[in-house]
This record gives C-alpha cells, sequence and structure tokens, in this order.
C-alpha cells in the first residue's frame, strides 16, 4: 500500500546549498541556505520538488537501473567506478542529509513510524556519481525526486550498518558530523527494538531535537514535552586525506572566468577557484587553505555574518598549486566537466594571447559560456 503524508520543512532535514548572488564587482558571493523541501540544486535555483513522491518510492525499492544511463549519465568512468572512501566522505560532508523520519500510523502500539534515511540528492546530470556512489556503499537505492532530480537513499534496518560503518572509519569533518551522531545514536535504539516502546521512542524524538532543523510542527504537538538533549560538541580536527578535499569540492567547490575589471575592451580575465561555506564551518576552509600551507602563497578569507568564503585567484597559485592537486585527486560529476573547462581557459591565459587577440579573446568567453549553471 503506497501511503502519502504531509511533511514540514523541518522533517525533510538540513540540505546545504550555495545560492550565487552576482555583486556589481567581479566576484560571486556564495552563501548557505537551508534547502526547506530537502531538493535545491545549485544548477537551477527555482527549482522546487518535494520528496514526499520520493517517499513512497522507499516501499518499492526502485532500482537505479530505471535510467537510461545513455541519455543520464555523462561521466560513468572507471574513476567513479573506484570512489576513494575519503572522496566519498569528503562528498557527503558536501551533499549528504542524515535524517530521522517521524511519521503518525495509527497502525502502530506508538502511533508512531520511525525510519532513519541518509539522502544524497543530486541533478539528474549527476546520475552517474549518484549511481557510484550506491555501487560503493553496494546498499540503497536510487530513484527520480521531480523532473530534474535524482535521490540517492537508504533507509532499510539491514542496510543502514554499511553506512555507518564507513563513517565511523572514515568519519565527517564538517558539522555535518553532529548530525551523523545524533543520525547514529537513533539507529541504535531502533536496532535493538526498543522505538517500538513508548520510552524508546521518547528518547528518539529528544535526540532527533538536536537534528538538523529539529522537529517538525506535528511532532512538538504530540510531544509538547520533550525532555531537553545536550547536542554533541563537534570539533574540527583537520584533513586527514586528499581526497577528502576533492569530494567536498565536488560538492561545494566552484570555479570561474571573470573579467578583471568592468572595462571588458581591456579584454582581462582571472581564474578563480572557491569554497563557500556556513560560517558555522569556518573552521573546514581555514583547513583546506592550511593543507596547501607548504605551496599556496596566496588565501583569500571573506567573511560575513552567515558565510565564509575562501577565495584563490592568484594565477600562479591556480597552475602550480590548484589545478595539478585536483589532476592527482581527481573530482567526479559535473564539476570535473567544469574543472576541465577551468584548465582549458588557464591554458590560455598563461599565453597572454587574449589580450591581444579578439579570436582568442572570444574562444574564452565561449568556453566561459558553457560551465557551471549555463552547462547544458
Amino acid at each position: 500500500m503506497v501511503t502519502s503524508q504531509e511533511m514540514s520543512e523541518n522533517e525533510m532535514g538540513y540540505r546545504g546549498s550555495k545560492s550565487e548572488i552576482q555583486s556589481p564587482q567581479p566576484k560571486v558571493i556564495s552563501v548557505k541556505e537551508q534547502r526547506v523541501d530537502g531538493s535545491y540544486f545549485g544548477f537551477y535555483p527555482k527549482l522546487r520538488c518535494t520528496l514526499m513522491g520520493f517517499e513512497r518510492n522507499y516501499q518499492f525499492k526502485i532500482p537505479s537501473n530505471q535510467f537510461n544511463n545513455r541519455t543520464f549519465s555523462t561521466l560513468n568512468t572507471k574513476a567513479e567506478a573506484e570512489i576513494n572512501p575519503w572522496f566519498l566522505t569528503g562528498f557527503a560532508d558536501a551533499e549528504s542529509c542524515f535524517s530521522i523520519k517521524i511519521q503518525h500510523n495509527a497502525k502502530l502500539k506508538t502511533k508512531w513510524r520511525v525510519r532513519p534515511v541518509l539522502s544524497i540528492t543530486l541533478h539528474i546530470k549527476d546520475l552517474a556519481l549518484l549511481d557510484s556512489i550506491k555501487n560503493k556503499f553496494c546498499v540503497g537505492n536510487i530513484s527520480k525526486s521531480g523532473e530534474k532530480a535524482v535521490t540517492y537513499a537508504v533507509d532499510s534496518i539491514k542496510e543502514i550498518p554499511v553506512i555507518i560503518n564507513h563513517f565511523d572509519k572514515y568519519p565527517l569533518l564538517t558539522n555535518k558530523l553532529s548530525d551523523y551522531l545524533v543520525f547514529k545514536q537513533c539507529f541504535e535504539i531502533i536496532k535493538q527494538g526498543n522505538h517500538l516502546t513508548e520510552i524508546g521512542l521518547l528518547e528518539i524524538v529528544s535526540l532527533k531535537s538536536n537534528l538538523n532543523l529539529g522537529l517538525p510542527v506535528k511532532v512538538k504537538e504530540a510531544f509538547p514535552n520533550v525532555p531537553e538533549v545536550n547536542k554533541l560538541e563537534y570539533k574540527f580536527n583537520g584533513i586527514p586525506n586528499p581526497f577528502w578535499i576533492a569530494g567536498f569540492t565536488s560538492g561545494e567547490g566552484s570555479f570561474h572566468i571573470l573579467p578583471r575589471n568592468s572595462n571588458i575592451a581591456k579584454q582581462e580575465l582571472f581564474a578563480r577557484f572557491s569554497i563557500h561555506l556556513h560560517i558555522r564551518d569556518l573552521e573546514v576552509l581555514q583547513g583546506i587553505s592550511t593543507y596547501f600551507k607548504e605551496d599556496l602563497s596566496e588565501k583569500k578569507l571573506s567573511l560575513t555574518d552567515k558565510s565564509a568564503q575562501l577565495q584563490i585567484s592568484k594565477f600562479s597559485v591556480i597552475n602550480n598549486i590548484i589545478i595539478p592537486f585536483f589532476n592527482k585527486h581527481p573530482l567526479l560529476g559535473m564539476k570535473r566537466l567544469d574543472f576541465i573547462d577551468f584548465c582549458k581557459v588557464c591554458d590560455i591565459l598563461k599565453t597572454k594571447e587574449h589580450l591581444t587577440s579578439k579570436t582568442v579573446y572570444n574562444q574564452i568567453i565561449e568556453i566561459k559560456s558553457g560551465m557551471n549553471l549555463n552547462r547544458k
């Protein structure tokens, strides 16, 4: 039987996303925001498609091979089939959501159904990457979520231990670690079957109050006297592996070609690599900067009340450090295509021919026009 229930924004859980705001000067300000419906994508900022339809698919376990990979896959490569475990953790730090779904069900003794869910929702262009993640874990299912999105989800009690084993061995580095630890605590209660008792259910509700956006309205109304639970303290302990940076950048990084000044006639352009996060993950950006400490001669960190932004635009650093790093520790998914175009432009910028040749300059503009949000 397929059931459909209303879901509040809180119940969907926190899913970080980037919104880019073009400022008058040649820079892009990107801030983190809540994906209120769990399905906001940088490719299409106006796309909103609830995952409730997908939640119905949980019960059918739709296999990922239902998709025509010749249509949707752009990077189904050997590299993606052999995803480094630290890359996987880095990408999860950027794109995953750990949630505990609590839904009313009158047929159950406690009247509430509890499910742990790991989910990653991407634009459908990244189906190949999502399929590779599924193959790496060997658990879970992929389903369409709206017209332009796909979601990988693991919610089986038998399969969740695979997820926990991975993240215990290759731990998350951002504030998402706090959500994972709450998720893990809740799963331990579920694994013992205690979620089927009033005491166990109340404990899960208390823990969920510290997860992502907290409790949805309906759950708050049903459990008005939820005991407070201290949130597990998160502490950033540095970056243990370069592939974590590759995975995290595949989700959160940006590669841009921008005009040097407002006078387009001068044909001056520069390349910039950046990562934009919520201010609470400032230490992560500092950690990435520190990771390149021996060679990185220029680091720029800009802050607002809610966001932190690491920007690297000095060409010698881009050319001698950033590009070699990601050639050695490859990005995956659509972000890799942006990086490839970024490298093409940097090769041209190195010659400075774009400053004197309109043809070469237009060649860069053509490459730039197909990057990031404009990629088809």
